[in-house]
């Protein structure tokens, strides 16, 4: 009888422990189809558009303006440095957002420390009214002749397109001159040539008198 018990027993605790590790298994099945369906997630894209909002070409035209400007060597030295380093430092942090796209987050909050040291440094320098208003001015003057310049190439492609030529191609390619199918006359013959063949048509009349 305790034997029949102890043997219910076991089967009842058997049975009861059956859906709960059958659950587990389903469960766990299913967090790796999760894993498995879930796009990778693309570095290059996600540093890209990172680039796009830190707008990285402002810092090379004010780069071009300092260069350009007539300034005092010492703030000229100082700003191109600060300018060359925040630039450096972004590349950095784009590169490993490039890497891992796990590490944009921290990328984004190392940059904006780096932007504001950046912009404490030219807030110095924007003390200066004159200095701000020169440069504020030049680099209003460099936008207007980037626009220039890619209007300048956008109608340029326009055209292109209109008259129908691939932008691709900016000469038409030479057309072979086809061969001619006719074949060349025989060059005349000499007089020489037309002396040696009289003989042979005299024969049929020598051969007639003999006859």
């Amino acid at each position: 009888m305790k034997m029949q018990i102890v043997t219910i027993m076991a089967l009842v605790l058997g049975i009861s422990a059956f859906p709960a590790e059958a659950a587990k298994e389903k469960k766990a099945k299913t967090n790796q189809d999760v894993t498995a369906k879930k796009p990778a997630v693309d570095g290059k894209a996600v540093a890209s558009k990172l680039k796009g909002e830190w707008d990285m070409g402002e810092l090379k035209m004010m780069r071009v303006v300092i260069d350009d400007g007539q300034y005092a060597p010492q703030l000229k030295t100082s700003l191109a440095d600060a300018i060359d380093k925040f630039t450096q430092q972004q590349e950095d942090l784009l590169a490993q957002v490039e890497a891992n796209p796990d590490y944009e987050p921290t990328a984004r909050k190392k940059r904006a420390n780096m932007n504001a040291a950046f912009e404490e440094k030219m807030q110095a320098a924007y003390a200066s009214p004159e200095f701000k208003k020169d440069m504020a001015r030049r680099m209003k003057a460099l936008a207007k002749e980037i626009d220039a310049i890619a209007m300048s190439a956008e109608q340029l492609m326009a055209a292109l397109d209109t008259v129908g030529i691939p932008r691709s191609s900016k000469r038409p390619t030479k057309r072979s001159k086809p061969k001619s199918t006719n074949p060349k006359p025989n060059p005349p013959r000499t007089k020489r040539a037309a002396t040696r063949s009289s003989p042979a048509t005299k024969t049929p009349a020598k051969n007639s008198a003999r006859n």
